[in-house]
């Protein structure tokens, strides 16, 4: 539905929003917004451990929120210099509006500053959405991980993506 919009007011919504860590009082929320998007989501006991690291060299989670209201996370993990994202989840209501770019480009920021080189993914096949985001974002293709994720049909690949963090980041 937002395909219609213009450019400005997507970018307009997204700057109404804020991006932080996210607490262990956050596990509800995140595990509800994933399990509306997710065929296979994480549930709030996995949340709650994620969310209670807050070391950027082990785990992280980060969330997007306007008001208090919580619209979208990100999980990823950081080894000394390479980071690896595990999940990314928009609140359906609010996607397309530019919330997973800023969570994607915050999170590829925070990585970089904590001296992360190299940010790795993998993402379905069949996510079209995420694989745009992601490929506008710098990242690209590195193989194939066959029959990976699980669908109601069967199996899908799954796409394993990269990207190098420049100094220059934008």
């Amino acid at each position: 539905m937002t395909e219609c919009l213009p450019i400005w007011f997507k970018f307009s919504v997204a700057l109404l929003h804020k991006v932080r860590l996210a607490s262990p009082a956050d596990a509800e929320s995140l595990a509800a917004i994933d399990a509306s998007v997710n065929t296979h989501p994480w549930n709030k006991r996995q949340f709650a451990v994620i969310c209670s690291c807050g070391d950027l060299q082990k785990q992280c989670a980060m969330v997007v929120e306007e008001d208090g209201r919580i619209d979208g996370f990100l999980v990823f993990s950081q080894v000394l210099d390479e980071a690896s994202i595990y999940s990314v989840g928009v609140n359906s209501a609010q996607q397309g509006k530019g919330l997973g770019r800023l969570l994607l480009q915050t999170a590829l920021l925070r990585m970089r500053e904590a001296g992360a080189v190299r940010c790795l993914l993998e993402v379905r096949q069949s996510n079209v959405v995420a694989r745009r985001l992601y490929e506008g974002n710098g990242f690209n293709l590195d193989g194939i991980r066959k029959r990976y994720y699980p669908t109601e049909g069967g199996r899908e690949d799954a796409l394993l993506m990269s990207r190098h963090l420049k100094r220059n980041m934008q």
